[in-house]
């Protein structure tokens, strides 16, 4: 290496080339050959033609790289230096393109500008046993990697029609190697008509007719060709037509109008025999022997004195499922006790129909009601009993009688109502409010089936409607994670309860003493409020443990207030302590999700939990 004071040693001015007798010969000293110690020893002179071609600075190494002439006597073969290019050209025409590797699906930033091909090559390497591919470490689905895809509603709505109108739509997942259409399987597919396409009115296939000498169009709309005959006919005299001809159009027009107003009819009489059929259908089955007793009591009446000190007892605990109540084909949303006596049962199931249970003596079902179409979303009983309301995803609200099991008025404003509470008061039994999915609380009068009030301050669906303090206000909860109080019959809100770490709260109940509510809160816990005055927020009586996220699992109260009960959707049963919100058992109850609770108002230990396995369980 050479350094600033020279190169082993020997100082930069005394180096000079030595005359080629002098060199040293290749034995590992090459580099040393080209120098010399005497400084008054002169340099071999180069002739101006090799001055000219290495230039005039690098003359004396460039004559001591050069390779000597063939024949001179002394000189050692390999004693000159290896004429190295440090940056030779390389022709890149036609060279290979550099590999490029996969790029991970989990990766946030591509600094590159990398292709479609490249972006899906497989991942190759060593795999664990058991495992078919490397990129089953990035995958967040069962199948493969899910991603999100942009689509705008109209285009989603145009491939949506084409696929149920004409059975084929594009591919969505489509790539240089996929399908560029999907097809359906349960019908043929018509490529190349699109939605946009309107059918040939009866005017434009005269026109046609006269024009191109078409005839009439069929069913589909395609224009069928005309007869011979009647080419010819219109081809006559220039394409004159006669008045024959003309007639002759003018029955087969009027033959057409005939033919659709006949399906027409015909498709009304099927609607009206439809529609004379919902209303001559069965609505109720009553499935025990006979309806009155010896005595000429009606089954819906109790038949058990209540005991005096119900007021006095203490609830426990229960330990034990000791009844199972089955006939529901699908899962069973609600369930409510008779009021006061609570020796019957109302369950609204998700099969579209409303069931009344004994359960007292032989626990059965003594009456089904069958009026909706559609899963029955909740129940309510009237005052006395007699009568009940439900609310179905038909969109219909029916009064019932609980006796015979007759509609006796249906309501509907063309909403799915998701809550049903009926007024405190005894006498205004016939005034309701239903929590609707177009962000109202709509408030009917169902002697006149009028809708009497709206209370629209909600941005979004109405969950839950609650009467408090005797039915003076109201109290509201939504999807847009807000709780509003309302006075009665005033559609301003009082209250607003919404704060940012606020979760949507689906149920809420009230306690016996009409004191406190609690609402199933969407991050797993049940929340407290007052139920008078302030409507308090109570912070510190919080309920933990289950998990209720996405589902409306009414919570429930026992009949002296001492416990809060509530199921989760892995369909356990979770039981607390109300004055230290401390969690004392859990029961597994359902096998699906456990949707309400109750707790017997007068057996101070015994519970009833419904689920969407269809079961309703009673426990001890």
């Amino acid at each position: 290496a050479i350094c600033a004071s020279g190169w082993l040693g020997v100082p930069l001015a005394r180096l000079r080339l030595a005359p080629a007798s002098q060199r040293i010969p290749a034995n590992g000293m090459d580099h040393l050959a080209q120098y010399s110690e005497d400084e008054n020893e002169d340099a071999p002179e180069l002739s101006a033609e090799d001055a000219r071609e290495v230039g005039a600075g690098a003359a004396p190494k460039a004559m001591a790289r050069r390779a000597p002439p063939q024949g001179i006597a002394g000189v050692t073969p390999g004693a000159f230096m290896p004429m190295v290019d440090a940056a030779p050209d390389v022709e890149l025409l036609g060279a290979p393109l550099p590999q490029k590797l996969a790029v991970s699906p989990t990766d946030k930033s591509i600094l590159t500008n990398p292709t479609f091909a490249v972006l899906n090559k497989p991942l190759v390497g060593p795999r664990k046993v058991g495992q078919k591919s490397l990129e089953e470490q990035f995958y967040n689905h069962k199948l493969g990697h899910v991603e999100k895809m942009r689509m705008s509603e109209f285009s989603f709505d145009r491939e949506y029609l084409s696929f149920h109108n004409f059975g084929y739509a594009a591919n969505p997942a489509r790539n240089s190697l996929g399908q560029d259409f999907l097809e359906s399987t349960q019908a043929a597919p018509q490529h190349g008509k699109t939605i946009f396409d309107k059918k040939v009115t009866l005017a434009q296939a005269a026109k046609r007719r006269k024009v191109d000498a078409v005839g009439a169009d069929d069913e589909e709309g395609a224009l069928v060709p005309m007869s011979l005959e009647a080419r010819e006919a219109a081809a006559q005299w220039g394409g004159f037509q006669d008045e024959a001809t003309l007639r002759r159009q003018v029955e087969e027009d009027v033959r057409v109008r005939e033919e659709e107003a006949a399906r027409q009819r015909e498709e009304e009489r099927a609607v009206e025999g439809e529609e004379r059929e919902t209303k001559e259908r069965i609505t109720s089955i009553f499935h025990g022997s006979k309806e009155t007793d010896y005595q000429g009591r009606s089954w819906i009446e109790n038949k058990t004195n209540a005991p005096r000190d119900i007021d006095e007892k203490q609830c426990y605990l229960p330990k034990k499922w000791i009844h199972t109540w089955s006939g529901h084909t699908m899962g069973v949303q609600q369930i409510r006790w008779f009021p006061k006596t609570a020796h019957l049962l109302l369950s609204a199931g998700m099969d579209a129909t409303v069931k009344i249970w004994d359960y007292q003596n032989q626990r059965r079902c003594l009456r089904t009601y069958m009026g909706h179409d559609q899963a029955v979303r909740d129940v309510n009983f009237t005052d006395d009993g007699r009568r009940f309301y439900s609310v179905s995803y038909d969109k219909n609200i029916q009064l019932w009688d609980t006796e015979t099991g007759q509609v006796i008025t249906t309501l509907t404003n063309k909403k799915t109502n998701f809550c049903v509470a009926v007024h405190p008061d005894p006498s205004q039994q016939n005034v309701i409010i239903c929590g609707c999915s177009n962000k109202k609380a709509v408030q009917w009068d169902v002697k006149s089936a009028n809708i009497v009030q709206e209370y629209d301050e909600h941005m979004g669906a109405v969950n839950t409607v609650t009467f408090c303090e005797d039915g003076k206000r109201i109290l509201t909860t939504s999807d847009d994670k807000k709780i509003f109080v309302w006075e009665f019959g005033i559609p301003v809100v009082v209250k607003h309860i919404a704060e940012p770490t606020m979760h949507s709260v689906p149920a809420v109940t009230l306690d016996p003493k009409k004191k406190f509510l609690i609402g199933q809160s969407m991050d797993n816990k049940i929340i407290t409020y007052e139920a008078f005055g302030r409507f308090k927020f109570q912070a510190k009586r919080q309920f933990k443990g289950h998990l209720n996220a996405g589902y409306a699992i009414t919570p429930g109260w026992s009949s002296d207030g001492k416990w809060v009960m509530s199921g989760d959707l892995e369909g356990k049963l979770w039981f607390w302590d109300w004055q230290k919100q401390k969690n004392f058992r859990v029961i597994k109850a359902h096998e699906g999700v456990c949707m309400s609770c109750l707790w017997h108002p007068t057996q101070a230990s015994r519970v009833v939990t419904c689920g969407w396995d269809g079961a309703i369980k009673l426990f001890d």
